[in-house]
């Protein structure tokens, strides 16, 4: 959903229309999938989730917390601006209904050989075109891709790290090739989803960069071939972008019915309290709801009971972003299990959920909770297949949370926590701690301390009611709340004990879950493996899921995922909500059909006589 804040994470979806895997010959198609076949062809004229008919108009305008200095994403400096992937296009479009299904968007047709998955062809649109109508080239993508390589984000760097060879066959045909990849489980010649999600990443201009660093921190204007433009810069305050009239793929199939707002607005505030009041004043017009505080108290206000703002849940199907206080593992501190465990222990959600949430959030039990990728009950035989080879590297304690049932430590809900501080204290005994005068002490002799690190403020809610079981416990634990960039900058560096992270899912995990859990990443600065972990299980597991050839392997390999990173406490899981919670200003209008798995904010328009309605009533406030 490129209308919403969230961690950059890349999506691995991809397909081929109605081709099975049993084809032993190249295939040419304009839509990929690691399913046998997807449920929309090029041929229908638009999407299901979209309008054709949506006027255009109008001003989107949401909200971030915190403040910018850069325009580009994807390196390690700088705070980027949300909202630059509408700069510019990607060689596919992911479908909004269907996990791991993409059409072609740069990409006119995509040639793969369904046996040999250690190579895949784009063949650019010759229509397509940057914003000074010079044409998108093979070789604008071979120097996005080179450029990524060895200038981009640790994150981006290990994601592609497999592209073994990137090569112009013509102007506008381009040929990846991958580097092999050998499993336990798999003889695939190298990692079908790899072919895929390179079709995810923005493509830009040689020419617009052969002069100035990729690498450098800057509020210049990348020449784009995407549906905007840059309108205006507010420096740390606020973007607008302006939707392009002459853009190259208004007409596209997948286009029809969206990019509808003439304008698009991030308005940037300094804390959550100082936004919501800025909602409230109308100084900008869509809200995704995160404080259940807000949500049930807090709507009360006269634009709302007059209805000129609406507050409703949009149901999806979307695994929840797994949220949770990371301990950071590259400190001895927190390398044993036990610890981890017995921290985990300390936390008391339910009286959390009771006495601050008014019992709106739901806990989260899994890295990919509310969807099909969550694990479950028992490993099925299926998830077994890839557990046994791993079996002989895990220890009993693990061995036994990974083939049982597993769920999060619950307390009573009265603010004592009791059981669970008196089995952690056990736990933390069992490791070779030691009490002193109510203290916790180390094997070493030293005191227990943690720190945790927060920009938030409103996160203090959260921490303080744990913080005060850890003392109970005889751990000195503080917050240390610091401003945005300063945060930035110390978890790039891994300057922390405890942080509060999140890891965004989608329902096609690939190499970005090594850039989240795997060794290689865990001491790259500025790397999304902010708990620093490096366990070869989870490598090998990760090496799997990477080899998978269809979406039931992907769904199994995720499943047996999930169970072992439960198993190791690397997170306290923290809580999260079972489908969007939003509020606008009523001038916005969705298609009758939302998506399955976004609330797809491109398709909406502006119905513009309410819109002038609103502006009056904003007006006279």
């Amino acid at each position: 959903m490129k209308l919403m804040s969230q961690r950059i994470v890349l999506l691995t979806v991809l397909h081929p229309l109605a081709v099975s895997f049993a084809f032993a010959k190249p295939i040419t198609t304009n839509i990929l999938s690691l399913n046998d076949r997807a449920s929309s062809s090029p041929e229908q004229s638009y999407l299901p989730y979209s309008n054709p008919n949506a006027p255009k108009g109008g001003e989107f305008s949401t909200f971030e917390i915190g403040t910018f200095d850069s325009l580009n994403a994807l390196i390690n400096t700088g705070t980027p601006v949300n909202g630059t992937a509408y700069l510019s296009n990607s060689l596919l479009s992911a479908s909004l209904n269907e996990p791991s299904v993409s059409y072609g968007l740069l990409a006119e047709s995509i040639t793969r050989d369904p046996q040999d998955p250690s190579w895949i062809i784009f063949q650019i649109n010759p229509k397509a075109y940057f914003s000074n109508h010079q044409p998108v080239t093979a070789d604008d993508v071979v120097f996005t891709f080179n450029t990524i390589l060895s200038k981009g984000s640790t994150g981006l760097r290990l994601y592609y790290a497999d592209i073994q060879k990137i090569t112009t066959l013509d102007k506008y045909t381009v040929r990846f090739d991958f580097k092999e990849k050998k499993s336990q489980t798999s003889t695939a010649k190298s990692n079908v989803k790899l072919a895929l999600s390179i079709g995810q990443m923005s493509i830009f201009s040689r020419q617009d960069w052969q002069n100035r660093p990729f690498d450098q921190v800057s509020l210049r204007a990348p020449l784009g071939n995407g549906p905007y433009l840059i309108d205006k810069i507010d420096s740390g305050h606020s973007i607008t972008y302006k939707r392009n009239p002459d853009y190259w793929g208004r007409d596209l199939m997948i286009n029809r019915g969206k990019y509808n707002f003439d304008r698009i607005k991030y308005v940037y505030y300094r804390d959550p309290e100082a936004a919501y009041q800025g909602f409230k004043l109308g100084q900008y017009t869509f809200k995704q709801e995160q404080s259940a505080q807000n949500w049930v108290k807090n709507y009360n206000f006269p634009a709302v009971n007059k209805g000129f703002i609406i507050k409703e849940t949009i149901a999806n199907k979307n695994p929840i972003t797994m949220s949770g206080l990371v301990f950071n593992s590259r400190k001895e501190k927190f390398q044993d299990r036990r610890v981890r465990k017995a921290l985990t222990q300390a936390f008391d959600f339910e009286w959390l959920n009771k006495a601050l949430f008014n019992k709106t959030y739901t806990r989260l039990q899994s890295y990919f909770f509310n969807s099909e990728l969550e694990a479950k009950g028992t490993p099925s035989a299926e998830e077994m297949k890839y557990l046994k080879p791993l079996l002989p590297s895990l220890a009993q304690p693990e061995l036994a949370e990974i083939l049982n049932p597993w769920l999060a430590p619950a307390s009573a809900g009265d603010g004592f926590n009791r059981e669970n501080l008196l089995k952690a204290r056990q736990h933390l005994l069992d490791a070779g701690f030691h009490y002193k005068d109510g203290q916790l002490f180390d094997p070493k002799g030293k005191q227990y301390t943690i720190e945790i690190l927060c920009s938030d403020a409103s996160l203090q809610r959260t921490v303080l009611p744990y913080i005060r079981n850890l003392k109970r416990l005889g751990i000195h634990a503080t917050i240390r709340l610091v401003d945005t960039p300063q945060y930035i900058e110390r978890v790039r560096r891994f300057d922390y004990d405890m942080i509060v992270d999140t890891y965004p899912q989608t329902l096609s995990p690939s190499h970005e879950q090594i850039g989240y859990w795997g060794s290689s990443s865990a001491d790259r600065q500025g790397s999304l493996n902010t708990g620093g972990i490096k366990n070869p299980a989870i490598d090998q597991i990760l090496t799997e899921l990477g080899n998978a050839q269809n979406r039931q392997a992907v769904i199994n390999i995720t499943r047996v995922l999930d169970r072992v990173l439960r198993a190791e406490y690397y997170m306290i899981p923290l809580y999260g909500l079972v489908g969007n919670r939003v509020v606008y200003w009523d001038q916005y209008r969705l298609p009758k059909s939302t998506p399955n798995y976004d609330l797809g904010l491109d398709y909406w328009w502006i119905d513009q006589v309410a819109e002038q309605n609103v502006k009056r009533y904003i007006g006279r406030q």
